[in-house]
Order: C-alpha cells, then sequence, then structure tokens
C-alpha cells in the first residue's frame, strides 16, 4: 500500500532519524502538534500538549517503559493508550502510527488551540 499524505495522515519524520534521536517533535500544518518516541522497538505519537496544563513539552518527557512522564509536573502517561497513570482524569490523545518504508506517518495531530473562556 502506498501510503501518501492524506487529510487523516501525515508524513512525520523518516523512521532512521526517530530511531537515532529516541523522540522528535512534529508540527502538523493546522497548528497541532504530535510528540513521537521510538522506546522498546516501536513507534509511539500521541499530543504534545499535556491534557494537565496544556503545555506543549511533552515531546521533552522522561521515557519509562512504554509511559512519558510530562517535564512539568510529572504527570505519567502511556504511550499505547495515552491513560494517566497518576489519576483518571487528563488522558493524552494517542495518534495511529504506520511505516512505510523509512517513512513514518501519523494520524493528523488535533489543533492545539485551547479555548480559556469559560
Amino acid at each position: 500500500m502506498n501510503m501518501k499524505e492524506t487529510n487523516k495522515f501525515v508524513r512525520a519524520c523518516s523512521f532512521s532519524e526517530l530511531k537515532e534521536k529516541g523522540r522528535l517533535k512534529f508540527a502538523a500544518d493546522n497548528g497541532g502538534e504530535a510528540a513521537l518516541f521510538f522506546t522498546g522497538g516501536k513507534v509511539y505519537a500521541v499530543d504534545n500538549v499535556c491534557p494537565h496544563n496544556h503545555t506543549p513539552k511533552i515531546h521533552l518527557g522522561f521515557i519509562e517503559g512504554n509511559n512519558v512522564l510530562c517535564p512539568v509536573h510529572l504527570y505519567k502517561f502511556n504511550l499505547k493508550t495515552g491513560k494517566n497513570i497518576n489519576c483518571q482524569t487528563c488522558n493524552l490523545p494517542v495518534y495511529e502510527v504506520r511505516i512505510e518504508g523509512d517513512d513514518i506517518f501519523i494520524e493528523k495531530p488535533k489543533s492545539n488551540s485551547f479555548n480559556f473562556d469559560f
């Protein structure tokens, strides 16, 4: 199957670049951001914005097995499910990953605009 950029999937990076660095930040054209991680021989893509404090720094998080710890308040999220290990609220959106050759495609991240008006 030839994966080309569509409205649902976008090319995020090369597999070799992610494997070398272990983590990357990807910015979509809609303002959304994803954090990509290569750990345990697998590629994960999650939203880069912590749902707890709305800071776009998940890509700088600390990896513990299949979890990432937000570098701001150390909330721990499962990379596969996005579930917050610390509590049952504030889950992290996860994005589907597809690899074609050396290209990593991810489900297009949602816009990271946050409305502070209540």
